[in-house]
């Protein structure tokens, strides 16, 4: 804390308010139990209270420090009987003068700690506790840990919510693509227009591709509009796989260009030159994100580009819209179309045999108007979102800056003289403490 203390704090040192000791070097987490059991005791190690011994070493509460690693300086509360092993620091303060809790607000704060090392971080301990620290009275302690917990729960309860709305979101775009492929979007569309005709053009093709079993067929139309057709992919695009040409990264960064250089999940790069000049779809040929489904598996390409070969490269025919195509493929789980677990790969042939449900070609246009038109609402509510929970993110610390500096509430020598009472500075209390310490018979 830089300038004027608050009134009725003193400045002291961590040092003359607390006992310290390392954690027992004797101790060593691979030789202790995993799992509690009754009869066991918690250990703390660096990472915290995840080891269990059949006996304890202290009783009572302290403050374990990870202290070497690269969370040292992360603080764990200690109660009851356990021990503190290999790579920890225990502090004990003075609870006459400090209270646990608010020595535990400055202590868990990693950069609260001088700290030495590169490779292995450590902290200082000595050197820490050596520093100036601003000492409130007890009473006033408490009350900063109070109004810090509770603001700190609001604050928790704000980034769960917005937690909450992120996935909400992700489940609405989710449902979007549902509606749309199932016809549900465009059914009051279709009731107020004339009637479609149906899709035969893309039904023909049906025969020509027999990779979609005919149940697979059957079942999509059951449950799709009497106008619409059920084709096969492959069907209903020209593939353009074999004009795809990988590059290694080391010959990329020699080969920088204007030109996105695109891979199983976006653009990964840049180049010099381009392979494909106009409006594509590209599909996800490999990768873990086929099944995880983090990121889109299909996704436009327009303009010049290049592709590698971990995506497949397809134009749709005439009366196919790219937009829907793009959405039926994102709406679908592929994992029963995909191969291999270490690597899965959605392999040219089991893409062309994906069966789609597959509307006049103006209904394509309609869907794909809608959904972009809720796809664009969800994006405006998810960078709102997104920036609430970066604001979030930073309340923590203002939050504790702001009670570790006697602003987040009135100070106990405010209190005592609206309420008409004394009350003991921090420094008072401090020097009795010290007094006792000197002369034991005089408490």
């Amino acid at each position: 804390m830089s300038g004027r203390l608050p009134e009725g704090w003193c400045e002291t040192t961590l040092a003359a308010l607390c006992s310290h000791r390392s954690g027992s070097s004797k101790l060593i987490k691979g030789k202790l139990h995993a799992e509690a059991r009754p009869g066991r005791y918690q250990a703390f190690s660096a990472s915290g209270p995840d080891v269990w011994r059949d006996t304890w070493e202290h009783e009572g509460e302290a403050i374990v420090v990870s202290a070497v690693g690269a969370r040292c300086g992360k603080a764990f509360k200690a109660r009851g009987r356990w021990s503190a092993i290999a790579n920890t620091h225990v502090v004990w303060p003075d609870t006459r003068v400090l209270d646990l809790d608010y020595l535990f607000l400055h202590l868990d704060d990693e950069g609260f700690w001088a700290k030495g090392g590169t490779a292995q971080p450590f902290v200082k301990v000595r050197e820490t506790f050596a520093r100036p620290f601003p000492l409130p009275p007890l009473a006033e302690q408490r009350r900063i840990v109070a109004k810090a917990l509770a603001a700190l729960a609001e604050v928790g309860a704000a980034r769960a919510g917005l937690a909450r709305a992120a996935r909400i979101l992700r489940r609405f775009r989710q449902a979007v693509r549902a509606a749309a492929c199932s016809g549900k979007l465009t059914e009051a569309w279709r009731a107020s227009g004339p009637a479609p005709e149906a899709a035969t053009t893309a039904e023909e093709l049906w025969g020509s591709l027999r990779a979609a079993s005919r149940a697979d067929r059957d079942a999509l139309e059951r449950d799709v509009p009497a106008s619409w057709a059920v084709c096969p992919f492959g069907a209903l695009v020209d593939n353009h796989d074999g004009r795809r040409v990988p590059v290694k990264s080391a010959v990329r960064r020699r080969r920088k260009g204007p030109y996105p250089y695109y891979g199983a999940s976006g653009i990964i790069d840049s180049i010099d030159d381009y392979l494909f000049d106009g409006d594509y779809l590209l599909v996800a040929e490999d990768g873990a994100n086929l099944l995880s489904r983090s990121t889109a598996v299909a996704f436009p390409a327009s303009g010049r580009f290049w592709v590698n070969n971990h995506a497949h490269v397809v134009q749709p025919k005439a009366g196919v819209v790219l937009g829907y195509l793009e959405l039926s493929l994102n709406s679908l789980d592929l994992q029963r179309h995909v191969t291999g677990s270490a690597q899965p790969k959605l392999t040219q042939a089991a893409l062309n045999g994906i069966p789609l449900p597959v509307p006049p070609e103006e209904e394509q246009a309609e869907i794909v108007r809608r959904a972009q038109a809720l796809f664009a609402l969800a994006a405006a509510i998810e960078r709102r979102v997104v920036a609430a929970a970066a604001r979030a993110d930073r309340l923590p610390r203002a939050i504790l800056a702001r009670a570790l500096s006697g602003e987040l509430v009135p100070t106990e020598a405010a209190l005592a003289r609206a309420e008409g009472r004394g009350y003991e500075p921090a420094g008072a209390l401090l020097g009795r403490i010290r007094g006792e310490r000197a002369d034991p018979e005089a408490s």
